[in-house]
């Protein structure tokens, strides 16, 4: 599900419709930039630690869990997709990758 989606099935249905014409290849292009933006997101994290706006154990946590992703993504096996049957925070719909990395770090 994407993060602006509603729960409404027929706004789904419009939405499929919008998104097949408007996104095309995009989330496969996305998944190609998926490890810098993995990398950029590691730098704003540690920027934001050295202004105050988080600790030095939440950084280290977000940090392991960015390298843990990040890791998937070097082995190929991160995609837009759930990492579960049983997850439904994560459908194959999922916009992006910074959506799905959001998710992974939930």
């Amino acid at each position: 599900m994407k993060l602006w989606q509603k729960e409404t099935s027929a706004a789904n249905d419009f939405a499929a419709i919008i998104e097949e014409f408007t996104v095309g290849k995009d989330r496969e292009l996305d998944l190609l930039l998926a490890e810098h933006d993995v990398i950029g997101s590691l730098a704003h994290t540690q920027m934001l630690e050295s202004i105050g706006l988080l600790t030095s154990a939440e950084l280290t946590e977000i940090h392991r869990e960015l390298n843990a992703i990040l890791k998937e993504i070097r082995a190929g096996n991160f995609n837009l997709c759930s990492r579960s049957a049983s997850a439904t925070w994560a459908k194959k719909s999922t916009a992006d990758v910074r959506a799905m990395t959001r998710f992974y770090l939930i």
